[in-house]
C-alpha cells in the first residue's frame, strides 16, 4: 500500500498543482511616468519577481510593466513597489513618512530628507592575536542611530538590539514617526505580523496494520485493516506579513481502531487462530503547509513528522488445533505486544473555500507509523490514508 499510495499522491499532487497554479490577479494600480494612477488586477507575486516587474490587467487587457515604464505599482491595503529609488528596479516601499524604509532584493535601504543609505551587514576579515577571523560590521546600526538622534534619545538599548530584518526595521522606523508626529504610510499595516487559526475537524480513516514474521509469529496474518472515524483539533501559525503561502500546523487528534483476522493453517495438524487488535490513539501530526492560489477554491499541499501515544492497547489471540478427531483449545495470550509511542511522517492535501465566517477544506492525508510492535525478533508497522473535512474560524 505505502509505495502504491506514495506514487498516486505525488501524480495527484503535480496534477493539482498545475491546475491551480494559475496567476493570483488581486485589485490594485499602476502609478504612470505622467503621474496618473490606473486601477485594475495586479498578479500578486513573490518579491523576487516583483523586484522586475509586475503584470497588471485592466480592461485594454493584461500587460507587463516593467521599472523604466512605470513609477510604481500596489495592491490595495497591500504592498506597494517603486521604480523612483534604486535604478532598474522596483523596491517595496515599508514606509513612507519622516524616514522611509525600503526593501530591495539584497538590502534594506532608508530616506531621510534627500539623504539616502543602504543598510546592509558586511562580514569583513580580522586578525585577533595573530589569528584570521571574520566579524559581522554594525555600521548599519550607526546610521540609524544617526539618523533617528534628532528624536529618539537613549536608544543605546534598541540599536544594540535592532535586527536587520523586515519586523525589526519596520516598529523602530515607525517609532521615530510617531516621534516626529509627521504623516507616514505604513504599506502593510492591515497585515499582522503573525496569524493563529484555530479549527476542529471530522476525519475517516482506512488503517492498515502489516506483519514481518520470522516464524515465532506464524498465527498472525500478514496484514490488518480498520476502518474508523476521529475528531480532532488543529491550530495553525502564519506569517502573512513575511508570506501568505506558507504556515506551519499542529494537530490533536483521537481515535480508536479495531483489527482481526481468522487464519487457518494446515500441516500434520490444522490449526485456527483468531486474533484482535485494539488501539485506542492520540495523535499528534506538525507539518509545514504550502497554499497555492485560485479563484474560487484553493489548494494546499503540507507534510512533517507524527507523533502516535497509544492511549491504550489491546492484542488477543484464540487459537484451537485439530488432530484427528481431537479438539485441543488454548487458553486465550496476548499476540503481540504495541509500543505505547510511535515517530513517523506524512504527507496530503487539501481544497479549500472560504465563506463569511469560517474556511473549510477537504483533505487528503497518508500517514507512515513503523515500530508499532517491540516483540522481538518480529515487526509491525502501521499506516493511515484519511479524508479530512477541517473548518477554521475566521
Amino acid at each position: 500500500m505505502s509505495k502504491k499510495f506514495n506514487l498516486s499522491l505525488i501524480v495527484l499532487i503535480v496534477t493539482f498543482s498545475s491546475s491551480f497554479g494559475q496567476n493570483d490577479f488581486r485589485n490594485g494600480f499602476i502609478i504612470t511616468n505622467d503621474n496618473d494612477t490606473i486601477r485594475g488586477q495586479l498578479d500578486y507575486r513573490s518579491n523576487s519577481k516583483n523586484y522586475e516587474s509586475c503584470i497588471f490587467k485592466s480592461e485594454e487587457g493584461e500587460k507587463k510593466y516593467y521599472p523604466s515604464q512605470i513609477k510604481g505599482f500596489g495592491y490595495v491595503d497591500d504592498k506597494f513597489f517603486s521604480s523612483q529609488i534604486l535604478k532598474d528596479s522596483f523596491v517595496e516601499v515599508l514606509i513612507r513618512g519622516e524616514i522611509s524604509l525600503y526593501k530591495s532584493r539584497e538590502m534594506y535601504h532608508i530616506k531621510k530628507d534627500t539623504s539616502f543609505f543602504d543598510l546592509e551587514s558586511i562580514i569583513e576579515e580580522v586578525v585577533v592575536d595573530g589569528k584570521n577571523g571574520t566579524r559581522e560590521t554594525s555600521r548599519w546600526r550607526g546610521i540609524v542611530n544617526y539618523l533617528t538622534g534628532d528624536c529618539l534619545k537613549n536608544t543605546t538599548g534598541s540599536i544594540a538590539s535592532l535586527k536587520l530584518d523586515e519586523k525589526s526595521l519596520t516598529r523602530f522606523i515607525l517609532k521615530y514617526n510617531k516621534c516626529k508626529g509627521s504623516e507616514f504610510t505604513e504599506y502593510k499595516a492591515n497585515k499582522p505580523w503573525s496569524r493563529f487559526d484555530v479549527g476542529a475537524t471530522l476525519g475517516i480513516i482506512r488503517s492498515e496494520i502489516t506483519t514481518d514474521d520470522t516464524g515465532s509469529f506464524s498465527y498472525l496474518d500478514d496484514s490488518y485493516i480498520s476502518i474508523d472515524p476521529s475528531i480532532g483539533v488543529l491550530i495553525a501559525i502564519s506569517f502573512p506579513r513575511i508570506t501568505e503561502k506558507m504556515a506551519l500546523q499542529g494537530e490533536l487528534h483521537f481515535m480508536k481502531s479495531g483489527y482481526s483476522s481468522f487464519l487457518k493453517l494446515e500441516g500434520s495438524s490444522t490449526q485456527y487462530h483468531d486474533t484482535f487488535i485494539d488501539l485506542t490513539t492520540l495523535s499528534i501530526p506538525l507539518s509545514a503547509k504550502y497554499s497555492l492560489p485560485a479563484k474560487k477554491y484553493g489548494l494546499y499541499i503540507q507534510g512533517g513528522i507524527n507523533y502516535d501515544y497509544h492511549l491504550m492497547s489491546n492484542t488477543k489471540l484464540l487459537s484451537e488445533r485439530v488432530v484427528g478427531n481431537v479438539v485441543s483449545t488454548f487458553p486465550e495470550s496476548s499476540a503481540f505486544e504495541v509500543n505505547d509511542n510511535q515517530i513517523g511522517y506524512w504527507g496530503g492535501f487539501g481544497i479549500l473555500k472560504s465563506y463569511k465566517k469560517f474556511t473549510g477544506s477537504v483533505a487528503i492525508r497518508y500517514f507512515q507509523m513503523p515500530s508499532l510492535s517491540k516483540t522481538n525478533r518480529f515487526n509491525a508497522n502501521n499506516s493511515r490514508i484519511s479524508l479530512n473535512l477541517i473548518l477554521f474560524k475566521k
